[in-house]
């Protein structure tokens, strides 16, 4: 009985963690507003304003803006 309920913990923390890495991190700063923001559609123009090593913190090149990044409605 031990052996199952250590297997279903196991496996739905398995679960649990695959899920989480392919959601919106929550924590992530969200883009305002603004008409520049709202016409962005691809890294290559985030890129334009933003320059990369400022971004900082593991980004890179080919990491998709549009996925973390989402525009905040409101001021």
């Amino acid at each position: 009985m031990q052996r199952v309920l250590i297997a279903f913990v196991l496996l739905t923390f398995i679960a649990l963690n695959a899920g989480c890495t392919r959601r919106m991190a929550p924590f992530s700063p969200h883009r305002s507003n603004s008409e520049a923001h709202i016409q962005a559609t691809t890294n290559q123009e985030c890129l334009q304003c933003h320059e990369l090593k400022d971004v900082g913190k593991g980004h890179q090149a080919s990491d998709d803006c549009m996925r973390c990044h989402r525009i905040v409605q409101g001021d």
